[in-house]
């Protein structure tokens, strides 16, 4: 029997605060770099590492008590190169890593509810599931 699983399936954690309310949208994009290697008997691969981005499309929290624009921003600007743990669980497994964080884009439509998107990088492309 299949399992469906939909977005309110998941829980987003970054530098240890939740962030459920605020995020619309979470994927973890996990890509192997492969080399094809061409020898005398045919082809031949060889993973050499992966690389993987979290990206997180949210409501803008701007100045709000707990918001996440606010953190990924502080964190960007203070310490770029220092990565934050982050998981999110998608049904039943845990997917964890280390994302370096990335300024979130401010702005919006008079209209619409504000949204951004942010692409945090996983540091060294390691991620685990449990």
């Amino acid at each position: 029997m299949a399992t469906y699983i939909t977005g309110r399936d998941l829980t987003l954690t970054i530098d240890s605060d939740s962030y459920d309310a605020q995020a619309s949208t979470v994927t973890l994009t996990t890509e192997l770099n492969q080399a094809v290697l061409e020898v005398l008997s045919g082809r031949a691969y060889k993973t050499i590492d992966q690389t993987a981005t979290l990206s997180v499309e949210m409501f803008a929290d701007w100045g709000a008590v707990g918001s996440l624009c606010d953190a990924l921003w502080d964190a960007a600007l203070a310490a770029p190169d220092t990565a934050l743990v982050a998981s999110f669980v998608a049904s039943g497994s845990t997917f964890t890593m280390n994302v370096f964080p990335n300024y979130p884009a401010a702005g919006g439509g008079a209209v619409d509810v504000l949204t951004t998107t942010v692409e945090l990088v996983v540091d060294q492309g390691s991620v685990t599931r449990a």
